[in-house]
């Protein structure tokens, strides 16, 4: 063990006093929070006219001002559970990879995809769905223009567009062949994260995945992103503008947010089991692709629970299509506590595909193992660098080092 834990008893312990210290403080504030979020619930308009001057005000600086702006419902509303569709298909996708490694044998990553479809109402067992593998070790795969290794952003681009293209290929193929709605749930932002991209590379990523959210909306599939215990603060941004006069928000008292130890999920503590939050929309910088192919992004606070005295609180990201349209909205709220209730807070489909897709360490072990033979075959030596070659031996417990 090279970690000195009674070195770390002392500061665990000055840790857990701090956090008791910081609880008063917290609790007034999310009371100061959710009285702000009642009394602007009707003032849209205000709040609109608020996020504008926010917007201008940080205009050119270094971070641009992020976070919700309100739609038409009622800030402080809650809406109830809706009744779920006695028929009803949800399809998830999930993805993992193996990143490239330069202390390995040789260059290569690899991406694996998982599917599930679960038809409520059929009595039928849950169908899975596992696209082949994909393994990449050509030089245009791994190496850019300058000869730089691929970036471990580049690899997650490429799963996460991977994961899309699931959905795309069989949620309008049910869509087209069964009566009941069809849902399609992926597990985190419904947004495509390109900042790790180099940037000639992110406009033509951010082009491909929405050109499969248009076959998604085309076939009436309804598509939503799923974040489990979120830590965003789209709403809290929000209530921080309510909280300045018009005249003093500035880039300076913008980045004096009393709420930022606060998130979104202490906002909405109020939700009983099944209820959701007044639906809002996301204002950030890179979003603006999505929002003129009729796509902007919109999000929700759900609380998937059956048990008053145990919320579960996510954050459901959902485009302005499922917005517009109430029936698909009440639709996709009821069938994701539906599907969060079999598994006990979170969606069965979800889960499901995530240990479809998920790569074991046993399982890259013998990638390698069949890769080190494949080298040998031809004649090639397939050898780990030396720092990996000590690290494997501290591992398993064998001697390194001799002085």
């Amino acid at each position: 063990m090279t970690l000195e834990l009674n070195q770390v008893a002392q500061q665990v312990k000055a840790m857990g006093r701090s956090l008791a210290e910081q609880r008063p403080q917290l609790d007034d504030n999310l009371q100061r929070a959710q009285t702000l979020l009642r009394q602007f619930s009707n003032q849209q308009s205000a709040l609109h006219e608020r996020i504008q001057r926010a917007e201008k005000a940080q205009q050119g600086q270094r971070f641009e001002w992020v976070g919700a702006a309100p739609t038409q419902e009622a800030l402080a509303e809650v809406y109830s559970l809706p009744p779920c569709p006695q028929q009803l298909t949800v399809i998830a996708s999930d993805g993992s990879q193996i990143h490239p490694d330069p202390h390995a044998i040789t260059l290569y990553y690899l991406i694996n995809t998982g599917c599930i479809i679960y038809r409520h109402g059929s009595n039928k067992k849950p169908e899975t769905y596992s696209p082949k593998p994909r393994l990449f070790y050509e030089p245009e795969d791994l190496f850019d223009d300058q000869g730089r290794l691929i970036s471990t952003g580049e690899v997650n681009v490429k799963r996460d567009l991977a994961e899309l293209e699931v959905l795309t290929n069989l949620g309008p193929a049910y869509a087209q062949t069964i009566p009941e709605p069809v849902l399609a749930l992926m597990d985190g932002q419904l947004t495509l994260r390109v900042i790790d991209l180099p940037f000639d590379q992110q406009q033509d990523r951010q082009d491909e995945y929405i050109a499969m959210l248009d076959i998604l909306r085309e076939a009436d599939v309804l598509l939503a992103g799923y974040i489990d215990r979120p830590r965003s603060t789209f709403t809290l941004s929000l209530i921080h503008l309510a909280s300045l006069a018009f005249e003093d928000i500035n880039e300076e008292n913008l980045r004096r947010n009393h709420f930022r130890p606060l998130t979104d999920l202490d906002l909405f503590n109020f939700l009983g089991p099944g209820e959701r939050s007044a639906i809002f929309s996301v204002r950030a910088k890179g979003l603006d692709r999505y929002t003129f192919a009729g796509h902007t992004i919109h999000f929700f606070y759900l609380n998937v629970s059956h048990n008053p005295a145990i919320p579960h609180l996510a954050r459901v990201e959902i485009p302005a299509w499922i917005v517009a349209n109430q029936t698909a909205l009440d639709t996709l709220h009821a069938g994701i506590v539906r599907q969060a209730r079999i598994t006990g807070g979170y969606p069965y489909v979800l889960a499901r595909a995530d240990e479809l897709a998920v790569i074991s360490n046993e399982e890259r072990e013998a990638v390698d193992m069949m890769l080190a033979v494949a080298m040998r075959q031809q004649g090639l030596s397939p050898e780990i660098s030396l720092k990996q070659r000590n690290k494997n031996a501290y591992r398993f417990g064998r001697e390194s080092f001799r002085l």
